[in-house]
């Protein structure tokens, strides 16, 4: 069989996204397990850590906003979704290393329910500035900052419960 043939059966899309979760799986013995001693943290620890670690994700998201709406006066709505993204992302790797001390070999599965949940956050900060600028002229910083507060609550009890979930 040639390989056109085994192309045209197989999904490009499931091809690329197969590859790509090798080379993620790949790069787990870059975070060697062995590394990191195993500690049980308090929930309440976690979500200091959450938080603060967060920031960075927050940073990333308001940054690329404001360089985008404010600065380059684009649409808040691309904005808000090319933030939204590059947010998600570092949050992700945030997430998965640093706060919940994830070790698995399923990087890429996670990723796309990580990005799964968040889009459902994504959302709600989508309507809460859709209301803030559009329905009450209000600032989009401020409505920016109302969106986030939400959006983190949610993000941290998605990814808590369902992403990053003991199973133990």
């Amino acid at each position: 069989m040639n390989k056109k043939t085994t192309l045209d059966k197989e999904s490009s899309l499931t091809k690329v996204i197969d590859d790509i979760s090798e080379g993620i799986n790949d790069a787990g013995t870059v975070f060697n397990s062995e590394e990191l001693p195993e500690k049980k943290d308090s929930t309440g620890k976690e979500a200091v850590r959450y938080l603060l670690w967060g920031l960075l994700s927050v940073v990333v998201n308001f940054g690329t906003f404001f360089l985008l709406y404010h600065t380059m006066h684009l649409n808040y709505q691309f904005a808000n979704i090319v933030a939204w993204f590059l947010g998600v992302q570092v949050g992700f790797w945030i997430d998965r290393i640093i706060v919940f001390h994830h070790k698995s070999n399923t990087a890429f599965r996670e990723m796309l329910a990580f990005y799964g949940t968040r889009i459902l956050t994504f959302l709600i900060e989508t309507a809460t500035l859709w209301i803030g600028i559009s329905v009450f002229s209000a600032d989009g910083t401020g409505s920016k900052i109302v969106g986030q507060i939400l959006a983190i609550t949610g993000n941290y009890a998605l990814s808590k419960f369902f992403i990053f979930k003991n199973k133990n």
